[in-house]
């Protein structure tokens, strides 16, 4: 069992490992350090880079780093350690030692081995995911970094490899189903899931088809901040988008935290669109909330779009009765009581809800108000 895990940490400043330039860097490149470390029991692997490294294509070695700089790879298993230095002396030629036990040893078929899998195992959590992931691409595409993803452990790196893939693929509508069917399925973080569905989110009105497989794997993650951190960025990349307003709704019913879920609504509602689709399911999903403060609120939220039809504000009445709080009930029938002037149908389905109101003090500060304002008789 690991004790613990630091993948892809980054010292002083964070590093390009680029495996497709020489590197030749400069005074800046060598102020910076980066390390990977995993460490079990007894057990323990590192690769430290000081300056801009290169990796071989294949990733089994290091072909060069910024002069003045250095790579270096180590573990210590079961009282054997093992160490290879690649340094680059500044105005000198690229120098390799292996060490076994602190002693010099050859680079033999077996050192290479060691080399490339210490190697692979740092890629694989996350060392220069993005490069690796390019270069994959490039050589077997998307199918090759799907398979390589396959080979990963560390939730963080599968991310890594999935936002490349994306990011650099070209993807087709299929084949982001596929990423994304594959990532709700093998992404167990719920911040990992929700970092990778965020960076997808902006594509979304342009794969219509990856929709349903979208809000899949949104539905895998079980963290109600996380679910509702996606939901927000979605409203926020798509704002004009109703396919994505009514799925965002319906998502939301699937939060339990009242908090999470009405910071959700309230965004909807400040994109309403008076739409049948979205408004059955926007105020089904209101009356999913049971904090009847949060409930008020967006309602309130709502109240604030100017033009509301009849239907969304009958709804708004309908969702409002179903209140229990009788200060919550009538702060929002004040709040939305100017809307009803002048629409007899509406005034009596208002009126219908301030009779709900069981407190004679609440109901008394509603009516008080309609009648100083002439909106009763």
């Amino acid at each position: 069992m690991l004790k613990q895990i630091f993948v892809a940490l980054l010292i002083l400043c964070s590093m390009s490992l680029g495996s497709s330039a020489r590197a030749q860097g400069t005074t800046d490149d060598l102020k910076g350090m980066s390390r990977w470390q995993q460490t079990d029991d007894d057990w323990k692997r590192m690769v430290e880079i000081k300056g801009r490294a290169e990796f071989t294509d294949d990733y089994k070695d290091v072909r060069d780093v910024t002069p003045g700089g250095y790579v270096k790879i180590e573990e210590e298993r079961e009282g054997t350690s093992h160490r290879y230095e690649v340094r680059h002396p500044i105005g000198g030629s690229v120098t390799r030692r292996f060490f076994v036990d602190g002693t010099d040893h050859a680079i033999d078929q077996a050192a290479r081995d060691w080399i490339a899998k210490m190697i692979l195992q740092a890629v694989r959590h996350g060392w220069d995911a993005e490069n690796r992931a390019r270069m994959i691409l490039r050589q077997r595409g998307v199918g090759g970094v799907l398979e390589e993803i396959d080979q990963i452990e560390s939730d963080y790196a599968k991310r890594l490899y999935f936002e490349a893939l994306v990011k650099f693929g070209n993807l087709d509508e299929a084949a982001v189903q596929s990423v994304l069917r594959k990532a709700a399925a093998q992404i167990s973080s719920d911040y990992e899931q929700a970092q990778l569905l965020i960076g997808i989110a902006p594509i979304l009105t342009s794969q219509h088809g990856a929709i349903n497989e979208f809000f899949a794997a949104v539905a895998t993650v079980k963290s109600d901040y996380e679910h509702a951190r996606i939901l927000k960025t979605v409203l926020e990349k798509n704002p004009q988008s109703r396919e994505l307003l009514v799925a965002v709704a319906a998502s939301t019913k699937n939060i339990q935290s009242d908090y999470e879920k009405a910071g959700v609504l309230k965004q909807v509602a400040a994109q309403y669109l008076d739409d049948n689709a979205l408004r059955e399911v926007f105020f089904q999903t209101v009356n999913t909330i049971r904090s009847d403060y949060e409930h008020r609120g967006v309602l309130t939220a709502l109240v604030k779009n100017r033009g509301l039809s009849a239907e969304v504000l009958n709804y708004m009445l309908g969702s409002a009765a179903t209140i229990s709080s009788d200060y919550e009930k009538a702060t929002f029938l004040l709040e939305v009581s100017n809307s009803y002037t002048g629409d007899t149908r509406l005034k009596e389905a208002f009126l219908k809800v301030v009779e709900t109101i069981k407190s004679d003090y609440e109901r008394g500060r509603v009516l008080s108000v309609l009648l100083k304002n002439k909106q009763i008789g």
